[in-house]
């Protein structure tokens, strides 16, 4: 393992007298003061610090960079120094996320990624992704944050807003060194390349549940976001197959448990449905309806998913074996109205569809799908009640059907008789007593 031990650099030619005369012959030629420059004290202070702080990087990384570095420590050209070292960490982070595996970044983002792409991606994205894939830990991406800052305000690379004097220097190099260039090894997270493997492998026994269960809850909160969204990504990939995607489920509830839904699930949706992936952004609205999310959509979404749902039901309803093919349907219509709220704008249709399938026809109905249809009744709105009472007087198909068939007027009276009489608002209490009657001389007949 010696091997692997960064080369120690013992010690750096000192700065003579010499050097400083160099300074002052320079600033007075232009006539600008000396101070303008860091004092010898400084620079000295500084270049003292130097080989400790090199020895800290592996000697690979001591390139041409480091060798500018040096040479503008020597001369006090501070702002200099820390763009330099600057430069070598975004590089080195760069090359971190390349040996990690572009293919599988671009798997758990959902994005792809290559290394123009990655050329492009500005340095405080490329810390939060260097933090997610856990290639740098939390210290680590806080400070380096912070040295970001820094570095925007107080280098070379921009105007200055002011200057770092030798202490600032000193940690700003020991920051870049041990949190991006250093062999400091980081703390263990999930290993997303065996997360990933496992989720295609095949469904997920007890023990493999618990484990990664246990890991995502360990890990650190930017990693459970990342591998919340790659949960959400993956159930959208139609190339996966329905294990894979039973995976997903199951470990998506730990991923957001501690720390919620992350808004970049919403972002990725959005951009299913913006490229025209239809197949995506259909297993992506099926995820939302899974675990309750709906609510995060735009209401012109929800409007979309409830008005589909009403459609497919009706299309069973209306078809063929209508009482064998309806179950699911009413069944998934039950799961999508559970979890959101019904837009205004697509409610009537919603209400229509659910008595229309719930009175039946003069033959009958679906028994296996009533208990759905009886279900989301109980839980209609009082605007949703109102427009189920005036069904009857409509001239619909459903209101036909309900003055047509007195199979059908008989099962719309015992809907209405599910409705608990508190419930009812009092502009509806004279249609609700006129059913319950109606219901009662069915009873008693």
């Amino acid at each position: 393992m010696s091997d692997l031990v960064p080369q120690k650099v013992e010690s750096l030619p000192a700065i003579t007298e010499g050097t400083d005369d160099l300074l002052t012959q320079i600033t007075n030629s232009l006539g600008v003061p000396r101070e303008v420059l860091p004092a010898k004290a400084q620079i000295d202070h500084t270049w003292e610090n130097l080989p400790r702080l090199l020895s800290k990087i592996p000697a690979e990384l001591r390139d041409e960079r480091m060798i500018r570095l040096c040479v503008a420590v020597s001369v006090g050209l501070f702002d200099s120094a820390i763009n330099y070292v600057w430069n070598s960490t975004i590089v080195e982070l760069r090359q971190k996320v390349i040996r990690f595996g572009l293919p599988i970044v671009a798997q758990l983002t959902s994005k792809t990624l290559d290394e123009s792409k990655l050329l492009e991606m500005m340095d405080h994205e490329l810390l939060k992704l260097c933090l997610e894939l856990n290639l740098i830990t939390e210290e680590g991406y806080f400070k380096l944050d912070q040295c970001r800052a820094i570095r925007n305000s107080f280098s070379a690379a921009h105007p200055a807003v002011g200057a770092l004097d030798e202490d600032e220097v000193v940690n700003f190099i020991s920051r870049c060194a041990r949190a991006a260039l250093s062999d400091v090894n980081v703390p263990a997270g999930v290993n997303f390349n065996e997360l990933i493997a496992a989720i295609k492998a095949g469904q997920f026994n007890g023990d493999q549940e618990a484990y990664w269960t246990a890991a995502i809850k360990g890990t650190h909160s930017a990693q459970r976001e990342l591998i919340a969204t790659a949960l959400h990504g993956m159930y959208c990939d139609e190339a996966l197959g329905q294990s894979a995607r039973t995976n997903c489920a199951t470990l998506f509830l730990p991923s957001v448990e501690l720390d919620g839904i992350p808004s970049a699930i919403i972002d990725q949706h959005q951009r299913y449905v913006g490229k025209g992936e239809q197949a995506k952004a259909s297993a992506s609205r099926d995820f939302f309806t899974k675990f309750n999310m709906l609510g995060l959509l735009s209401e012109a979404e929800r409007h979309s998913i409830v008005s589909t749902a009403c459609d497919r039901l009706n299309a069973a309803h209306q078809g063929m074996n209508n009482f064998y093919n309806e179950p699911p349907f009413a069944a998934r219509l039950h799961e999508i109205v559970g979890a959101s709220v019904v837009p205004e704008t697509v409610r009537w249709k919603f209400v229509e569809t659910v008595v229309s399938c719930a009175v039946g026809n003069q033959y009958g109905v679906s028994w296996a799908a009533s208990p759905h249809y009886e279900s989301m009744i109980k839980d209609f709105s009082p605007k949703a009640l109102e427009m189920m009472l005036s069904i009857p007087g409509s001239k619909t198909l459903v209101g036909n059907k309900i003055k047509s068939y007195p199979a059908c007027h008989q099962r719309f009276a015992e809907l209405v008789g599910l409705l608990a009489g508190a419930s009812i608002p009092t502009a509806l209490q004279a249609s609700y007593t006129y059913w319950m009657n109606e219901l009662a001389k069915h009873q008693a007949s």
